[in-house]
């Protein structure tokens, strides 16, 4: 058959046990064998449809037949030994030993046995071989049947052996010398083969470390002698690397080795492992690469002194001494709101401590975890009603001249309105939470409208924040309880949706009607007034509100729109203002 040019691996698993039986059946198996083989990969995946196949009573007759074998299982042993051949022959020492693993223990003794029995050069040369098959060696050889023209010879010889009985003892001081030196040639010429066959094995590790040499954990079986300088390197660094956690109650403080001051002896081991390796004794060699185990360990440790284990308490003590932390609401930079459960107080026990680090350096690994000693301050937990606040869910902004006492009375209006929790059920009152608007409680006069007309007085300015704190108050669904408009329409928020406050007489009023929490953040960014309302992101069920005026016989009629899954599903109407004329 032709050979193609065909790579397996791009058939899809159909074709490639097409392409298999193919092989098999119309080329002599060594040939097809090193062609499947030759590119075989870890995973056995050729070997795996090789050994499916051989189930194929066309194919397994097909080389029966082609190699004069006696029946299937002899067969299938014929073609493992072909297999175990080829890999051997390039040299594919982990896809051999991937495939000791993949047969049964009645498939490896199957082989072994018809190895033996047959004398091949994989049962005397080769190490993965012996590893699985050698212990079935003995078994094999005991059972090995004779042929009929051995067990010819074997009559003729013992019928000759009768026949000079007679002669023999008048002989044997002559025969003995001779059986002695032939006993002698023969031990000669077989350590002469074994001495060959292990220079061989031994020339093959020639610039590469021997099997059982170990730099820690790393195994340098056959590794470049040239590159264990790099290897050294990268295991250095990898200690050094190493980490130092130190558990608290309020979490992990994590330290490099090469950051707490911790340093790696090397304390030339470079030298020592070549020097080891390269004045290994031949016998030393041989046993070596025939037990494949550890044999020698040389350990790069990691030092350090008391000054290191200081420095780094005194870094512990500015990391972990701290003062409880209640709960509570945050906010942060960008005005986000959530809970923070807080954290507990801390003060570290340097000399327990220390103690416990001490003895966790003196077993250094890749990691230690040690629990920092102490006494802990507990918290307060005040506000985890409050944990349920999440979502922002309605915010308006006006614009205002931030100058002057009225920009100076908004200012304050909003932070004394900032971080207000409203409780479900609770109703604000802003009077409450803001006013009183007098000079002792710091505002200052500004332009009012009162009676009808426009005057000066403190706190004028705080009704801008009452009509933005409305706008989103109406935005969050929350059910308004009082509210009056102004005399004249302000021009900071549209007619009909303004909100005004004065003295003690005229208060602007809301209530949480629902059952989470709200929260009120209120801030100034340059000239604009923002009022934000956060709570859970499940109060509001989905909706979204809009309001919104409409002028109607000299006044204006505001109303609000409820929607939800993008459509209005109501509309109510919320009050009528009227405004006078300047």
């Amino acid at each position: 058959m032709k050979k193609e040019n065909i790579d397996i691996n791009l058939l899809d698993n159909t074709q490639k046990v097409n392409y298999v039986k193919n092989l098999l059946f119309n080329s002599e198996i060594n040939d097809a064998l090193d062609t499947l083989l030759k590119n075989e990969k870890k995973d056995l995946a050729i070997i795996k449809i090789i050994s499916d196949v051989l189930n194929d009573d066309l194919i397994i007759n097909r080389i029966k037949q082609q190699c004069n074998l006696v029946d299937m299982v002899s067969a299938k042993s014929f073609v493992y030994s072909r297999i175990i051949a080829t890999l051997a022959f390039y040299n594919k020492t982990v896809i051999l030993n991937s495939f000791f693993k993949f047969l049964s223990e009645d498939e490896r003794k199957k082989v072994a046995f018809y190895e033996y029995q047959n004398k091949t050069n994989v049962s005397f040369n080769n190490r993965i071989f012996n590893k699985y098959c050698s212990k079935y060696k003995e078994d094999a050889l005991k059972v090995l049947k004779l042929d009929d023209t051995e067990v010819l010879l074997l009559d003729e010889e013992k019928e000759r052996y009768n026949a000079l009985s007679s002669k023999k003892i008048k002989k044997q001081r002559k025969i003995i010398p001779i059986l002695i030196i032939s006993v002698v040639v023969i031990i000669l010429g077989i350590l002469g083969y074994k001495l060959n066959y292990y220079n061989k094995i031994i020339s093959k590790y020639n610039g590469l470390f021997y099997p059982g040499i170990y730099l820690n954990d790393i195994d340098l079986t056959g590794i470049k002698v040239s590159d264990l300088k790099s290897i050294i390197d990268e295991e250095k660094n990898r200690i050094q690397n190493g980490t130092i956690i130190v558990n608290n109650v309020n979490g992990d403080y994590r330290f490099t080795y090469k950051e707490v001051g911790i340093l790696v002896e090397d304390n030339n081991i470079e030298e020592d492992l070549i020097n080891y390796n390269n004045n290994l004794s031949f016998i030393k060699k041989v046993s070596m690469i025939k037990n494949d185990k550890k044999n020698k360990t040389f350990y790069m440790k990691a030092t350090y002194d008391k000054e290191t284990v200081n420095n780094l308490m005194k870094t512990l003590e500015e990391k972990l001494n701290t003062s409880a932390r209640n709960d509570g609401i945050v906010v942060d930079e960008a005005h986000n709101v959530y809970y923070d459960k807080g954290t507990n107080g801390f003060t570290l026990d340097v000399s327990k401590t220390k103690v416990k680090i001490e003895k966790a350096l003196d077993n250094l690994t890749e990691e230690i975890k040690v629990e920092a000693s102490g006494h802990v301050i507990k918290n307060e937990i005040k506000y985890e009603s409050l944990a349920s606040i999440n979502k922002k869910v309605s915010s308006y902004t006006t614009y205002f001249a931030n100058a002057g006492n009225r920009g100076h009375n908004i200012n304050l209006a909003s932070s004394r309105l900032n971080n207000t929790i409203l409780m479900p059920g609770e109703t604000f009152s802003y009077l409450k939470v803001v006013g009183p608007y007098g000079a002792s409680n710091g505002y200052l006069p500004a332009p009012i409208y009162l009676n009808g007309d426009t005057a000066t007085a403190n706190g004028g300015g705080v009704c801008q924040l009452a009509s933005t704190l409305y706008n989103a108050q109406l935005r969050a669904g929350l059910q308004t309880v009082s509210r009056r408009g102004h005399t004249f329409a302000p021009n900071y928020v549209p007619k009909g949706l303004d909100a005004t406050v004065y003295s003690t007489t005229t208060d602007f009023k809301f209530k949480n009607n629902y059952e989470y929490p709200f929260y009120i953040v209120s801030y100034v960014k340059g000239n604009y007034l923002t009022v934000d309302i956060w709570t859970n992101e499940n109060a509001l069920g989905g909706k979204t509100y809009e309001p919104y005026s409409i002028p109607s016989n000299g006044g204006w009629l505001a109303y609000l729109k409820t929607i939800e899954n993008g459509k209005v599903i109501e509309t109510k109407y919320l009050d009528r203002s009227v405004y006078k004329t300047h």
